[in-house]
């Protein structure tokens, strides 16, 4: 039953994760123009709000994959999906640190830049987190 609810767990974060990046791309950047002068606003509450939910992802990640991971522990599928894992959350963790707690004190053309900065890097998680899950994919179909 443990594992079920790990599994469980672990699907619904990666659903938070991949599935509010998928949303940020491809349904709040777009809408974005009708917003005129309160794109900046827009997006910087949009980010407040979901970033805290991606910490939340990554912890469960952590855990329900570290719980999980004695079945996989001797695959390079499961090695290849850690290291992707872990660029991800260093990825986001400079969009954070690096980025996103800075982005109030910087002047209007700079905030534009940033923004820009924070989307490719979405860009760059959201494309490693596919590749992550087609991997799962591909290991399960081939049975390794």
């Amino acid at each position: 039953m443990i594992d079920v609810i790990a599994t469980w767990l672990h699907i619904i974060a990666v659903l938070i994760w991949i599935g509010g990046m998928l949303y940020t791309l491809f349904v709040l950047r777009p809408s974005l123009p009708v917003c005129e002068d309160k794109k900046f606003i827009l997006v910087r509450t949009a980010m407040g709000k979901f970033f805290p939910l991606v910490w939340m992802a990554i912890l469960l990640l952590l855990l329900t994959g570290g719980y999980r991971a004695h079945k996989y522990i001797h695959s390079t599928a499961f090695d290849l999906k850690l290291i992707l894992y872990g660029v991800m959350v260093v990825v986001f963790s400079y969009i954070y640190f690096g980025l996103f707690k800075k982005l109030d004190s910087l002047p209007k053309e700079q905030k534009v830049q940033t923004v820009g900065k924070i989307t490719n890097l979405i860009k760059l998680n959201f494309t490693l987190g596919l590749i992550i899950i087609f991997l799962i994919q591909i290991t399960k179909y081939l049975g390794w």
